[in-house]
Parts: structure tokens; sequence; C-alpha cells
């Protein structure tokens, strides 16, 4: 691997059975996909009027090395951030959180399409 966000690339699936396919676009950016558990096409975003949740545009925190993931149309206003756990060394599992402006209280109820907020396993 020639760059650490290269890293964060493969598939990955949380014990609920909720999915991520991370896919390098370049050297700075990945191009995710998110599936909820058991189904086969990528989730439905209701806030951007139901779209796929296909060429989400991932990348990395210059100031932790963690990975936001964009998942909506403006970049860092609902992102989903994924850090690997320290305790794995072989950077086979992520811990995920959601990033959004603090006084932005409307994405509260989306939450839950997100979710749970459960380890990541590389598959």
């Amino acid at each position: 691997m020639n760059s650490y966000i290269e890293k964060y690339c493969g598939l990955w699936e949380s014990e609920s059975g909720n999915r991520l396919e991370v896919s390098l676009s370049n050297n700075e950016t990945v191009s995710v996909k998110l599936y909820r558990a058991g189904e086969v096409k990528p989730m439905s975003r209701p806030w951007l009027n139901n779209s796929p949740a296909v060429n989400m545009v991932g990348k990395l925190d210059p100031e932790g090395g963690s990975l936001d993931i964009a998942l909506s149309e403006y970049e860092n206003s609902f992102s989903l951030n994924l850090v690997f756990d320290l305790s794995d060394r072989n950077y086979k599992k992520v811990l995920p959180s959601i990033i959004r402006y603090e006084k932005d209280h409307f994405w509260e109820q989306y939450y839950d399409c997100i979710g749970p907020l459960e380890p990541y396993q590389r598959c």
C-alpha cells in the first residue's frame, strides 16, 4: 500500500450486518458505498431525495488519520467518520462515529439510517 488512505480500502461489515465498500479514487480520496444488513442494493439516503449511498467521497482527516465520508452533498455537514481500532495493529477493525455541525440538529433524525454505530471488521 502506497498511501495511508489505502488501508481503508476493501469490504467492511458490522456486527449487525451493515456493510461498507471502500474503493480508492486517487491518492487523496476514496469512493464509498453503504449497505444495510441483508440488502443487496446500497441504502437510500432520505435526506438526499432517497438517492443511493454510492460514490460518497471519503477523505483523510489531516489531524488524526481517520476517514471522513461525506453522507450529504455538502462536505463536513454530515459525515461518517471511521478510525482504526488502535488495539488491532493489522488494520482490520474500524470504529464509526457521526460528525455534523453542532447547530444542525435536524441530522439527528437520520442517525438510525446509518446505525447502529458499532465496529466494522474487514471482510
